[in-house]
């Protein structure tokens, strides 16, 4: 029995503690992939190049090499802005100094090596596409800075969400602007119809959903990094939702010590007035107005 605890304990120490590539596995829908081929001057691929995306801001790198034909993929990747470089013997070394890699995004970068005459390394500056051809799915992704700038009326962020197309406030009547009584919590969010309960929420991969279809939010505002909202389209490992599936994810550290600060401040005073208590003010100023000439019609003439 004591053998077999010991076994166990040292089976367990070796998972945590080896470097191996499942250190670096991200939950569902919590990652993004980076892929591509390397080509040569003469349009041939190039087998056994070595792609690396290195992690701007924690310095973690990533390593990959192509096949025989060419191809490399580096999938797992934390969203973050990275620097993308190839290498290969006989080979000017080619990088991207920055590349900016969304939660959910598969990136396309394809490398043409030029001969190595003289030892240097070329920088690529093109641009990347802008519509991802290795995604199907109808998708938007909210990034920080959305988070920080965008005006909201309360510390909910997943009200951002709204502002993408096909989705509306489940909580309202379709045919009434009041808002419906709670029987049950739900997220909130109709996608495209859909009720606010099929929803699917995860944080960094883990599931944030109740039992009855509710959001249980235990990440703050100033904890997101991003958010990617899949209205529709979406491959089978965000399955599991007869709505929509919104993966968020969240800040982590970085080789520079920084921080963040924020003030909330409501008073009533700043609000805006309340239209519907708007006739009975009315009515009282006017019952007022007749009061007082009748007063003044009675008051008897001083001579």
């Amino acid at each position: 029995m004591k053998a077999t605890l010991l076994a166990g304990a040292f089976l367990l120490l070796t998972c945590l503690f080896t470097g191996n590539h499942a250190a670096y596995a991200q939950g569902t829908g919590a990652s993004g992939e980076i892929r591509g081929v390397v080509t040569d001057p003469a349009g041939a691929t190039v087998p056994g190049a070595k792609v690396t995306a290195t992690d701007s801001a924690k310095g973690v790198q990533r390593s990959a090499a192509t096949d025989e034909q060419g191809l490399y993929q580096l999938s797992g990747l934390a969203p973050s802005t990275y620097k993308l470089s190839v290498e290969h013997s006989g080979f000017q070394s080619e990088f991207i100094s920055t590349l900016n890699l969304n939660v959910g995004q598969i990136v396309v970068v394809d490398f043409h090596l030029k001969l190595s005459g003289v030892v240097g390394s070329v920088e690529v500056t093109s641009e990347l596409p802008v519509v991802e051809t290795e995604r199907g799915s109808q998708s938007n992704t909210l990034t920080q800075e959305d988070i920080a700038n965008l005006p909201i009326d309360r510390r909910d962020y997943l009200t951002f969400t709204l502002l993408t197309p096909g989705v509306s406030n489940s909580t309202r009547l379709a045919s009434d602007q009041d808002f419906r009584v709670k029987s049950t919590p739900q997220s909130g969010l109709s996608f495209y119809g859909s009720n606010g309960r099929g929803n699917s929420i995860t944080v960094d991969g883990g599931e944030a959903n109740d039992d009855a279809g509710g959001v249980r939010l235990t990440l703050s505002q100033d904890a997101v990094q991003e958010f990617q909202v899949n209205r529709s389209n979406y491959s089978a490992e965000l399955g599991g939702a007869s709505g929509a599936t919104i993966n968020i994810i969240s800040k982590s550290g970085t080789n520079e010590l920084h921080g963040s600060l924020y003030g909330y401040f409501r008073n009533d005073a700043l609000d805006a007035a309340d239209h519907s208590r708007a006739p009975r003010l009315w009515r009282r100023v006017r019952f007022s107005i007749r009061r007082k000439r009748t007063v003044t019609a009675r008051r008897p003439r001083i001579r």
